[in-house]
C-alpha cells in the first residue's frame, strides 16, 4: 500500500460553525473535490485529525465536524443520540448545498456512518469503513471486563451515579485511576491526551461520551444492518486488539455486495502517536484512489 515519497503541499483547513435546528455545529472544511465528511467518534476534536483531514483533502472537499457536546459544538436539546447524529449530518449537508457525499468513518464512528447511510440512502455515494465498530459482538472483552464497563456506564444514567463520575472528573488522582480503567479494563484507544481530555471535559460532554457507550454496548448488527448498494472500502488490522476483525469484516461482506478490502496486521487499534501528513501519504496513500475509475 506504500506509494514513493515526495514532497506535498499541506492544503489549509478553515472552520466554522453553524447553526442548525438540532445543534451548533463545529466544524473544519478543507480541499478541493468530490465531498467527504469524516464521521467522528467518540471524544474526537477537529485537532486531533488534522494530519488525516489534511491528507484526505488533497484528494476531496473534506469535511470533519465535532460531535454535538464535544468541543465546539452544542448539546443536544433532548439525551444524545446516534440517530440524532444522523439527521445532523443531514441537515449540514442541507445547509452547506452538498446533494451527495462519500462518508469514512473509523472505530465507533461505523455506527454512525451506518446509521447516517441508513437515514440518507442514495445521498451517499460511497463509504470508507477503518476498523469499523458494528456491533456489541465485535467488542474484545471478555465477559468478567465487559461486565465492569457496563456496570459503570449504568451507573451514570441515574442523577447520583453522573454527579459522582462528574466529581470524578473533576479530581486529577481520580481521573488517573478512571483513564486505567478506561484502557486497561475498557481497551479503549487514543492518541490524544486521554487525562487532560478528560479533566477538561464539560458536563455535556461527559453526557455525550456516556450515552456513546451505552449504544455501543446495546447495539446489534441487526440495527445497522442492509443491504447497502454502495461501493464500500473497508480497512482494518487483523490483530485489532479492541475490535474483532472477524466480526466487522463478516458485517461489510454481508452488506456491501460492492466492496475492497485491505487487511492490516499492527497490533492496535489506534496508533499510539498520530500519523503525520508524511507518513499518510507514504503508507496509506490508496485510501485516496480506492474509488477512481
Amino acid at each position: 500500500m506504500a506509494s514513493p515519497t515526495r514532497a506535498r503541499l499541506l492544503p489549509r483547513e478553515d472552520r466554522h460553525r453553524i447553526q442548525l435546528s438540532l445543534t451548533t455545529l463545529s466544524y473544519a472544511k478543507c480541499g478541493s473535490g468530490e465531498p467527504l465528511i469524516i464521521v467522528p467518534a467518540t471524544i474526537s476534536r477537529i485537532d486531533d485529525w488534522l494530519p488525516f483531514i489534511h491528507f484526505v483533502g488533497q484528494r476531496y472537499e473534506t469535511y470533519f465536524f465535532e460531535l454535538p457536546g464535544h468541543g465546539g459544538s452544542t448539546p443536544f436539546a433532548t439525551a444524545y443520540s446516534s440517530d440524532l447524529v444522523a439527521e445532523t449530518i443531514e441537515q449540514l449537508m442541507d445547509a452547506l448545498g452538498l446533494h451527495r457525499v462519500t462518508l469514512m468513518a473509523f472505530s465507533f464512528g461505523g455506527v454512525l456512518a451506518l446509521k447516517t447511510l441508513r437515514r440518507l440512502g442514495d445521498r451517499i455515494s460511497r463509504v470508507v469503513m477503518l476498523s469499523p465498530f458494528v456491533a456489541r459482538a465485535g467488542l474484545r472483552h471478555n465477559p468478567v471486563k465487559l461486565g465492569a464497563v457496563k456496570a459503570a456506564v449504568r451507573s451514570t444514567g441515574h442523577r447520583l451515579g453522573r454527579a459522582a463520575w462528574l466529581k470524578i472528573m473533576r479530581d486529577p488522582h481520580a481521573v488517573d485511576s478512571f483513564v486505567w480503567f478506561a484502557t486497561t479494563v475498557g481497551k479503549y484507544e487514543t492518541t490524544a491526551d486521554l487525562r487532560e481530555r478528560l479533566l477538561a471535559f464539560s458536563d455535556s460532554a461527559f453526557d455525550t461520551l456516556s450515552a456513546q457507550v451505552r449504544e455501543i454496548l446495546s447495539t446489534d448488527a441487526a440495527d445497522l444492518a442492509g443491504p447497502y448498494p454502495q461501493p464500500c472500502f473497508f480497512g482494518m488490522s487483523a490483530r485489532d486488539p479492541l475490535l474483532d476483525y472477524d466480526t466487522s469484516f463478516r458485517f461489510v461482506t454481508e452488506n456491501f455486495a460492492n466492496l475492497t478490502v485491505e487487511t492490516w496486521d499492527f497490533d492496535y487499534h489506534c496508533p499510539r502517536e498520530p500519523f503525520t501528513f508524511d507518513q499518510l501519504n507514504r503508507d496509506y496513500a490508496q485510501l485516496l484512489t480506492v474509488f477512481d475509475d
